[in-house]
């Protein structure tokens, strides 16, 4: 057993879908309420040990076309807590502040990722969102075509690998397709030089109280593909 298996499998004792359950209501509630970027600061952000920094976008409700659309409810707390399960780098939204951190540019969001790679040494950023239930897939790697792995094969092998080890076989790759030009993957492949890849993840597997088996699975799999990178 992996290291990082290890401490999850620690964590799952201790009632790993409860702790998700508390770090998305305090850090990743669902408001209407807008908040000034300027003012209040609408991320969260914290610095690991490993070269890797994860990502949430869409981990609280966001503007898009003047509307507001709902958040990839649990991708913020699936950020959180491999943050703390593994040491990597995190970042998500946490404030509704009048934009879509995935698709503006220019971008506050995507400012925030492009100062904190200037400063650290990130390797690699996995940009973590959900898909609907229905859709045929336990989870999807956008990779816009493998033009964002910046010929780093070895990245999706990994994932790919990671995720059989748990038990998640409906693997797809580029439904949703990553090639906006201003989502938050391809632009750090772009942009900052550094490989990225988009993970949407079917809402089955984000909701810990319902399916707490199914959400370390999920947790499992992104740790230990962490692991193996650093």
């Amino acid at each position: 057993m992996s290291k990082q298996a290890g401490i999850l499998d620690d964590f799952s004792r201790s009632r790993l879908n409860e702790e998700a359950v508390n770090i998305e209501r305090i850090h990743f509630y669902k408001t209407d309420k807008r908040v000034n970027p300027k003012q209040e600061e609408p991320f969260w952000y914290s610095v690991g040990e490993l070269p890797v920094l994860l990502s949430a976008p869409h981990a609280v409700r966001h503007y898009r076309q003047k509307k507001i659309k709902m958040s990839d409810q649990f991708t913020g707390a699936t950020v959180y807590l491999l943050n703390k399960l593994t040491g990597c780098h995190g970042i998500a939204a946490t404030k509704l502040y009048g934009g879509d951190p995935n698709i503006d540019y220019p971008c506050i969001y995507k400012d925030k990722i492009a100062d904190f790679c200037a400063i650290k040494k990130v390797k690699l950023i996995l940009d973590i969102h959900g898909a609907a239930r229905e859709r045929e897939f336990d989870v999807d790697f956008g990779t816009n075509g493998g033009k964002n792995l910046l010929g780093k094969i070895r990245i999706l092998e990994t994932l790919q690998q990671s995720f059989h080890d748990f038990g998640l076989t409906r693997i797809s790759q580029d439904y949703f397709a990553a090639s906006g030009p201003n989502t938050v993957s391809n632009y750090v492949a772009r942009e900052l030089g550094i490989p990225a890849v988009q993970i949407e993840i079917n809402k089955q597997y984000r909701v810990p109280a319902q399916n707490p088996q199914g959400f370390h699975r999920i947790l499992g799999a992104l740790a230990q593909s962490i692991e193996r990178w650093a």
